[in-house]
């Protein structure tokens, strides 16, 4: 287990478990000493973890993850170190709600018209701050017993090839680009996420590259935008990946960085620190204070 976890969710996200508190309390019971809170698309979160990880003796970093693209591929950038009183910020957050608010309903849309049922008044209840996302619509359709033959629903159920992570596996056979219940959503640039998270003073690292790059001709293009750093160590790259992530990002002059995605139920074999720095633990994260104390 490592001391060190830059990529976790709390309650605030729409995906997340586990309170901002709880969180801090998680990482200090798991021996994690430098933790980022980088819920999706929003930092309501953050003061309150801030605040407990000090009561706990663990250094806090502010952080987000926000959804970009970037010529039609769909990217993740992690803001390390912003100021989460940042009105652009503020302003960016609030508006991304408004988008995968409305996205949410047609989401819902797309899933019944499958054939896949599942109680709409539940999933609107369980939605956090009003969006719904697919692991909450998995959490009620799962529950119905006339899904149970249904061949999208099959592989999700005890026995099934995806019965690891039955909420997230339905987003990623279901809802995911591609699926046959995708809904796009407007989001803002990857140049324009990373500018915004350097104006509110933090550092832009792309997140988990290997799902969410596919193609290595998109690899150029990725790393022409003003980034910071990579997330070479994540719970979802292979050790191979690893090592080839850490060679790309020292080639263009960028930090390293990793973290579990710990989410809570939706992925229920994440835990938090679980992330195999390779030996770079020390290095990395100095590198990476020093530039997060910089841009203040």
């Amino acid at each position: 287990m490592a001391q060190t976890d830059l990529h976790m969710h709390s309650s605030v996200s729409v995906d997340g478990e586990v309170s901002p508190r709880g969180l801090a309390e998680l990482c200090c019971q798991e021996g994690v000493t430098l933790a980022a809170l980088t819920d999706h698309n929003d930092i309501a979160g953050a003061a309150e973890f801030i605040w407990r990880c000090a009561q706990l003796g663990v250094q806090a970093i502010a952080g987000v993850e926000l959804d970009c693209m970037h010529e039609g591929t769909h990217l993740h950038l992690l803001g390390y170190g912003i100021d989460i009183a940042n009105a652009a910020l503020l302003h960016a957050v609030q508006a991304v709600h408004v988008l995968q608010a409305e996205a949410g309903l047609r989401l819902m849309d797309a899933v019944a018209a499958l054939g896949i049922g599942f109680d709409r008044e539940q999933v609107l209840e369980l939605a956090g701050d009003g969006v719904v996302c697919a692991e909450t619509i998995a959490q009620s359709a799962l529950q119905m017993p006339e899904n149970r033959t249904h061949p999208l629903i099959r592989p999700l159920l005890p026995g099934g090839a995806l019965e690891d992570r039955p909420l997230v596996n339905f987003y990623w056979s279901v809802c995911a680009p591609g699926k046959p219940a995708y809904v796009p959503v407007d989001f803002m640039t990857a140049g324009q996420a990373a500018d915004l998270i350097h104006e509110a003073g933090g550092v832009a690292i792309l997140a988990h590259p290997g799902i969410s790059i596919s193609d290595m001709a998109v690899w150029d293009k990725v790393l022409q935008l003003p980034l910071d750093g990579v997330e070479a160590f994540s719970s979802y790259h292979t050790t191979q990946q690893a090592f080839a992530y850490v060679q790309k990002a020292n080639a263009s002059g960028l930090l390293i960085s990793g973290g579990s995605d710990f989410h809570g139920r939706i992925k229920p074999d994440i835990r938090i620190g679980a992330v195999d720095w390779q030996g770079c633990e020390s290095e990395a994260t100095a590198a990476l204070l020093d530039v997060i104390r910089r841009s203040r």
